[in-house]
């Protein structure tokens, strides 16, 4: 298990969206817990969404989450990403990207699934692997911790390559099919063309990392 931290923050502006999406996902799951339907009636199902039906999950599988865990360790890497992306976008743009990222996520998933159609897929994966795209674009060097058995520095464009790398090997290979890999896939490619595009037109100004010579 490893656990990845930031060596700084960019922050001008509270970035109360952020907290209030963790907010959200924490009382669904909660919500889940005494009301288990939830889960089925508010996954994405590739069926229903290629027969135009229950498109409202498109958003809504992005709030449910399986198990504890699943949630913890969503949350916490949108924590990490999120609160900085916030400040860059501002926070009504910052909740078109969330969602966009979210929702390019099924979209892919539902296009490549080679599964089960009617088998539905749940969690803020896709959108917050859209964030990581997003973060790497305008914070490519910021340097980014991971702590495990041994302490790992790493900017954080490699972090998001590298973890995009072993997604498309995890889904090339059938490696956890359990995981909805192509949803993550299809997050940070939408994170990494809306990124880009609000980086080429809004220029927006971010304080730069202080870098280091090596």
């Amino acid at each position: 298990m490893a656990l990845l931290l930031e060596e700084e923050e960019f922050e001008r502006i509270i970035p109360f969206v952020t907290w209030i999406l963790i907010g959200l996902n924490i009382v669904v799951f909660v919500l889940e817990l005494y009301h288990p339907w939830i889960i089925r009636a508010f996954c994405f199902v590739p069926a229903d969404f290629f027969m135009g039906r229950h498109l409202e999950t498109l958003i809504t599988y992005m709030f449910i989450h399986e198990d504890i865990l699943h949630l913890l360790v969503n949350m916490y890497f949108l924590w990490v990403f999120c609160d900085d992306l916030e400040n860059v976008y501002g926070h009504g743009y910052f909740i078109f990207f969330y969602l966009a990222s979210g929702v390019g996520g099924a979209i892919v998933y539902a296009v490549l699934n080679t599964g089960d159609p009617f088998s539905g897929t749940i969690g803020a994966s896709g959108a917050i692997f859209g964030a990581m795209a997003a973060y790497a674009i305008f914070f490519p060097r910021r340097k980014l911790l991971i702590v495990s058995v041994y302490t790992l520095e790493i900017d954080a464009w490699k972090y998001a390559v590298i973890y995009a790398i072993i997604e498309f090997l995890f889904a090339m290979l059938g490696i956890f099919k359990n995981v909805a890999h192509t949803a993550h896939l299809g997050g940070f490619l939408t994170g990494t063309v809306i990124g880009y595009v609000y980086k080429v037109i809004a220029k927006p100004r971010i304080y730069r990392t202080p870098q280091k010579p090596w």
